[in-house]
């Protein structure tokens, strides 16, 4: 009977091997493709980050980024005017910083611009972006709400961003941080004391909480926004019994920012969630992938100190 089992054995494991079959997959559009990452803002230089993709079966090396070097990178501004960017490399081993860069062209709100890339190997690439006009913050309204439950340490406040949402679609972006020092003096021993934190700004109105953005910001259109009379209202943390510098910043985005962040986030935010649907990223690079944003903004210091 042993041996009756053994040999069945042995002639199963020969039927499954002899059944065994290897598929090549071709997986379509697994070209590489440029890939441009700039943003633009009021300011006198551009810096535009450019790469190439992978496939999803690619692999490389500490996953760094494949820069692509000794391409032609051009700025057109709304005039017509075409400004070429030099390649800067400071990369060090594990640690990349490639870009390329313009200086001393002025950027103004309201202005359009065009970004276009030529490399040998690759389609042109292009991209077009309008730099939003500034949008001013017409005050900023705190109330303190008590002690953040039990963190002993720190007050709620209720903040209060007004602003004038100007005609047609527009964007925003609200960020922020906090930052301070103490000086504390024991027995002839004097002892300084550094405090930064982000501002963390959640929303009072949940329909704009966005619980995957990687970062500690508020990003919002104006589809419920009130016009010349618009504004913000959001809650955050401050520490006690310390000078305080919190600073604010209102930034008016462009279409592509909104987009590009909104989704990226999300994607990351899903990653390795099995269950959840698949993002696609924005992207406004024609013939290639990456995104070509903008953003102007305001900001506001507030110096404070909340005592017990």
């Amino acid at each position: 009977m042993k041996t009756r089992y053994l040999t069945i054995s042995i002639l199963s494991f020969l039927a499954l091997m002899s059944c065994e079959q290897f598929l090549e997959v071709d997986l379509p559009g697994q070209e590489p493709k440029l890939v441009l990452n700039s943003l633009i803002e009021p300011s006198d230089t551009v810096k535009v980050f450019l790469t190439q993709s992978r496939g999803v079966l690619a692999g490389r090396e500490y996953d760094e980024f494949d820069l692509v070097k000794d391409a032609t990178v051009q700025l057109k501004d709304g005039t017509g005017n075409i400004y070429t960017l030099d390649y800067i490399d400071r990369s060090r081993p594990y640690d990349t910083d490639a870009f390329y860069y313009l200086r001393g062209k002025d950027l103004v709100g309201g202005e359009s611009f065009e970004i276009s890339v030529e490399k040998e190997g690759f389609p042109k690439i292009s991209s077009e972006e309008v730099l939003p006009q500034k949008v001013d913050i017409k005050s900023i309204e705190m109330t303190n709400l008590g002690s953040n439950g039990g963190l002993e340490t720190e007050d709620v406040f209720e903040v209060t961003v007004k602003f004038s949402d100007p005609p047609g679609n527009d964007f925003y972006e609200i960020s922020g941080g906090i930052s301070g020092r103490d000086i504390f003096v024991n027995a002839g021993d004097t002892t300084y004391f550094s405090y930064s934190s982000a501002l963390y700004p959640k929303p009072v109105n949940p329909i704009y909480e966005k619980d995957y953005l990687l970062r500690n910001v508020l990003l919002f259109r104006d589809n419920l926004l009130n016009g010349a009379e618009s504004e913000m209202v959001f809650r955050t943390s401050i520490r006690r019994d310390l000078d305080l510098k919190v600073t604010i910043r209102l930034s008016h985005v462009s279409e592509s920012y909104y987009l590009y962040y909104d989704t990226a986030d999300l994607q990351q935010y899903n990653s390795g969630d099995i269950l959840s649907q698949p993002v696609l990223v924005y992207t406004n690079i024609k013939n290639g992938l990456g995104i070509f944003k903008a953003r102007n903004t305001d900001e506001r210091v507030i110096e404070m100190r909340v005592d017990d």
